[in-house]
């Protein structure tokens, strides 16, 4: 047990709890199965759909309709979300002027970020001139 006033109580759980179970479920309704070729991350999506799944939809729903800061943090999940896609659409669209235009274009300075709980989205770290691949 750890002692806590109530509202850190509930920050603390919508940002687990809510966005676990959140999750959990976003992807049991997309499908994810099991392949032959799982990874250990994989897994691990799999491992939560299955340990989220069999939790009743009243305990999802009184996650999100009892606790204050869950709304924020479905919101930040769909900006989260919304900003990934962007990313990828962003590159498809520089890969595509670079086949139509030839040359090389030149790509703005690309930082990683991260969403604030305000909503906000604030700069982490310089990413162009990291040599690491992912």
């Amino acid at each position: 047990m750890v002692e806590m006033s109530c509202e850190k109580h509930d920050y603390y759980a919508a940002g687990s709890q809510f966005v676990t179970h959140t999750m959990g479920r976003v992807l049991e309704k997309y499908g994810v199965e099991s392949s032959p070729i799982n990874t250990k991350g994989y897994e691990t999506l799999l491992d939560l759909v299955e340990n989220t799944s069999s939790d009743s939809f009243e305990l999802f729903y009184g996650l999100f309709m009892y606790n204050p800061n869950a709304l924020e943090q479905l919101e930040r999940l769909d900006m989260a979300f919304e900003s990934v896609k962007k990313e990828l659409f962003g590159r498809l669209h520089q890969q595509y002027r670079k086949q139509m235009f030839g040359g090389e274009i030149q790509s703005p300075k690309k930082t990683e970020q991260k969403l604030l709980n305000d909503g906000n989205v604030v700069p982490i770290k310089d990413v162009t001139s990291s040599s690491s691949s992912s």
